[in-house]
């Protein structure tokens, strides 16, 4: 099965349903949105696209009906679909630009000098195609000139279908490439049996796996209608949820936490909601029964999965949540969840190890990078999930520790190795180490602790500015600290859970 074909049974069945509706922007129904998809698959190979070339989509959620057409749009014309953070910092994206190599960048007409800024290596030489350019560069003129009959160039089930950056460990993005077979396994899941043609909100941007293949494959799946806020606000998603009169919403913790205390919590009803789904990042226990108090209908339910892993997950009941503090669930069928020790043998349960995680779809694997691959992923298809965990006597999972030091800000995961390479370019800094200290909304928070070249004296305000030049805003420290040397082991290791709790002056 190749990932349109779930865009096309849809289309066929329930065309003239709203698929997508961005909310104060567009909407576009299944029908359209299947022979839009169709024009613009056609006009990528008449711009010379061919079978497994990559097409490079820099759309911001305003632009969500743009996105998923041209997300299939990609599919159809047989290339692989590379979403761009439109958050990055000009260099960041252009390091991902490099190193996948598009043939075309989709975009917008209001973002063309910044597209353009990240599009000028040597390495490749993308053609631009943006919605509401002029001339060569017009979306809008290369589709409306196409038919919009059924088109699919020959791919196979196993042929690639997109590839989806995430922030690298060493400080270079990592490319997770997915298969058609995958993305299509996503149509399969309980979610969208249970809510088969439901209203579905989230605010989750499109370009992040969550955004792709999360909120849009779960929506399509389903034949839902998927509402889309193009920027979280709470009072309006909360006015969303009453207007649309939503079934199924994905929210971040962080996005739960500023609606259940938003003086607009208690103005609507929600009696139409049926399921809240949460997850990127853990939920504090006490929001769990206040959160039931604002949406009493509604059933929560905690998802915990990464980007390398898929559709695969661990999901935990609200009732569970108050009873087990701290766990993130039992794995959902069919995802399967292992705790290994170093030598990737299985602990009993309550030990700690690492947590290994086998979904049923096909392995996915790091785009041109054969060593992390291995790494990352076994021959018979386990995950190394590079978190630290446990099992409790029930079966049910603890994330105690991230084998990684990953920090996750808000549901946008932030590597320290990134922040601190863009802080050592720094003429003054001689050391760095970033770590994530406890944020009340945000989960956590980005602190760089910083020794100075004999002394030097750094402007803090100075230093973010250098910092927001270098990367995407979620990851620019929003503390700073300076210390006359960094605190390490008798083995010379930065003692980072020292630094996420040491008092000092702190920007």
């Amino acid at each position: 099965m190749l990932a349109a074909d779930v865009l096309r049974g849809h289309a066929e069945r329930t065309p003239d349903r709203l698929a997508i509706d961005v909310d104060g922007f567009s909407q576009i129904t299944y029908g359209d949105w299947d022979r839009r998809s169709n024009r613009l698959a056609r006009a990528l190979v008449e711009l010379g696209v061919a079978p497994g070339d990559r097409v490079a989509l820099r759309l911001e959620n305003r632009d969500g009906v743009e996105y998923c057409v041209g997300y299939f749009a990609c599919q159809k014309a047989g290339a692989v679909a590379v979403p761009i953070n439109t958050r990055l910092a000009p260099r960041e994206a252009a390091y991902i630009l490099d190193h996948s190599e598009p043939r075309v960048i989709l975009g917008h007409a209001e973002d063309r000098q910044r597209i353009a800024a990240t599009a000028g290596s040597a390495k490749h030489s993308a053609r631009l195609v943006l919605r509401g350019g002029v001339g060569e560069e017009s979306w809008n003129e290369l589709e409306d000139a196409e038919s919009s009959d059924e088109f699919q160039v020959e791919r196979a089930p196993d042929d690639l279908a997109d590839i989806l950056y995430t922030s690298g460990t060493t400080g270079r993005p990592k490319g997770v490439a997915s298969t058609h077979s995958d993305v299509a396994a996503i149509a399969k899941g309980r979610a969208a049996q249970m809510f088969a043609g439901a209203t579905f909100l989230h605010a989750f941007p499109l370009y992040t796996f969550a955004g792709t293949h999360g909120m849009t494959m779960l929506g399509l799946s389903g034949g839902m209608t998927t509402v889309v806020q193009p920027r979280f606000d709470p009072a309006r998603f909360l006015a969303l949820i009453s207007e649309r009169s939503v079934n199924l919403m994905y929210v971040a913790p962080a996005m739960i936490l500023l609606m259940i205390d938003h003086p607009d919590a208690s103005k609507h009803t929600y009696d139409t909601l049926k399921m809240i789904l949460y997850g990127s990042a853990p939920m504090p226990p006490d929001a769990i029964p206040r959160l039931a108090k604002v949406f009493k209908e509604a059933f929560q339910v905690n998802v915990y999965g990464l980007t390398e892993a898929g559709s695969a997950a661990c999901s935990l009941p609200p009732h569970e949540a108050l009873e087990r503090p701290g766990s993130i669930g039992k794995p959902l069928p069919p995802t399967e969840v292992s705790i290994r020790n170093d030598a990737g043998d299985p602990v009993p349960d309550g030990e700690h190890g690492e947590i290994w995680m086998r979904a049923a779809h096909a392995r996915r694997r790091y785009f041109k990078d054969d060593d992390a691959t291995a790494r990352t992923w076994t021959e018979d298809g386990w995950l190394k999930t590079g978190d630290v965990g446990h099992f409790d006597a029930d079966g049910y999972l603890y994330l105690d520790d991230r084998k990684k030091d990953v920090i996750v800000r808000g549901g946008h995961n932030v590597y320290p190795a990134e922040v601190e390479a863009a802080l050592l370019e720094h003429p003054g800094i001689q050391e760095v180490a970033v770590v994530g200290v406890e944020h009340p909304v945000l989960g956590e928070d980005v602190k760089a602790v910083v020794v100075t070249r004999d002394g030097t004296m750094i402007d803090l305000d100075q230093l973010k500015e250098f910092c927001s030049e270098r990367l995407a805003d979620y990851k620019t420290p929003r503390h700073l600290e300076v210390l006359d040397e960094l605190p390490r082991n008798s083995m010379g290791k930065v003692l980072r859970r020292v630094l996420r709790g040491e008092a000092g002056a702190v920007s």
